[in-house]
């Protein structure tokens, strides 16, 4: 029998582009292991995936040039780091991540390699 995971949907945007946006309580590394499995394809699947240990994601919309030139709306993730935070941006491509972080747990990179499983390459 599978866990239950609380979460919720909400979807982030303007009235011609949104996207889901799911909110997720993790208790424990059994749950995360589950997220991670079941939504990783996100990544893998070249869209935004990221990790917050906190509430403190937003979305705010910028206009920048698309590729032909005209002005067009993006949504930009912003990560609120005022209180210990961490984050992780998993790559489009699932293939890395960065982490951002001001909790004094991951001050120094050997702090930080002894918080990641067995095996994982740090480059």
């Amino acid at each position: 029998m599978r866990e239950s995971i609380p979460y919720s949907l909400r979807y982030e945007g303007s009235s011609f582009k949104r996207f889901p946006v799911l909110t997720i309580t993790i208790n424990g590394p059994s749950a995360l292991k589950l997220v991670l499995e079941e939504s990783f394809w996100i990544a893998a699947s070249n869209q935004f995936y990221s990790i917050s240990f906190s509430d403190n994601t937003s979305y705010k919309p910028i206009l920048k040039k698309g590729l032909f030139g005209k002005m067009k709306q993006y949504l930009v993730p912003c990560f609120t780091m005022k209180h210990p935070a961490t984050v992780i941006k998993i790559w489009h491509d699932g293939q890395g991540f960065n982490l951002y972080t001001n909790d004094s747990k991951y001050s120094s990179v050997e702090q930080l390699i002894s918080h990641l499983p067995n095996g994982t390459s740090l480059e």
